[in-house]
């Protein structure tokens, strides 16, 4: 998928250095990624108005014309818009309580420092991953949508794939490796049987996984270290 991400300043030298931060962080990580930018609040209105949707919009309080308060206030309370991701940029620090309505991700202070970028872009993807991407199954001829956030892990059993949810099983036809490639990054293998929801692993051992529900499942040995490696990394990324 491609992630669409937007800048909105009047500084024409923040937005190049943004832009640039944000292609490289793509590239970086494999990530397809399409920028657009706007130097007036009134053309990303305009933009937004036409039903155009933005992931993620990096937005500068002090934009000239309209701030960037007002513009925010209008992407959710106007247009409805609670699903793009607001990152609010700013030379001064003293806006908090003004911006607790739009609910922003996060606030990027100028001088732009470009590990904060890549931390808040880090949140965005990954908050974003989880609200929004559908795991699609067929069965019986039928295609069925499933949000991966209700998803606590797959398995595979005499050639089929189950999916355990908190209250039911769903059961297919499919091969786990595959799925295994197309789920976000809190998913991991951690048996050519097993793929499971990180957020929803409750204790790990050196050989098992606990998961929530109370599932005891078996850590492979060839799996163990790569394992171990993913779910440090993940703990790392959620506690930035």
């Amino acid at each position: 998928m491609v992630y669409h991400i937007g800048v909105c300043d009047d500084d024409r030298e923040t937005c190049a250095e943004l832009e640039e931060i944000v292609y490289q962080y793509g590239k970086n990580k494999g990530i397809d990624i399409n920028v657009s930018v706007w130097y007036a609040g009134e053309s990303l209105c305009n933009f937004l108005k036409q039903d155009n949707i933005l992931d993620i919009l990096f937005l500068d309080i002090e934009l000239i014309s309209t701030n960037g308060i007002r513009v925010g206030n209008y992407i959710r309370e106007e247009l409805e818009n609670l699903e793009t991701i607001i990152i609010y940029i700013s030379s001064k620090s003293n806006y908090a309580m003004q911006l607790f309505q739009v609910m922003p991700l996060g606030f990027l202070l100028k001088p732009l420092a470009t590990n904060q970028v890549e931390q808040l872009l880090s949140k965005s993807i990954q908050l974003y991953e989880k609200k929004n991407q559908i795991f699609e199954y067929y069965s019986k001829g039928n295609t069925f949508k499933l949000p991966y956030k209700e998803i606590l892990y797959f398995y595979s059993e005499n050639k089929k794939i189950n999916i355990v949810l908190k209250n039911e099983e769903i059961q297919f036809n499919g091969k786990l490796k595959e799925i295994a490639t197309a789920v976000p990054h809190n998913f991991i293998m951690i048996h050519q049987s097993y793929l499971i929801n990180l957020d929803y692993m409750i204790e790990c051992s050196y050989e098992l996984v606990k998961m929530c529900g109370g599932s005891l499942l078996n850590i492979s040995r060839p799996y163990r270290k790569s394992v171990r490696e993913q779910i440090l990394h993940y703990k790392c990324e959620k506690a930035k």
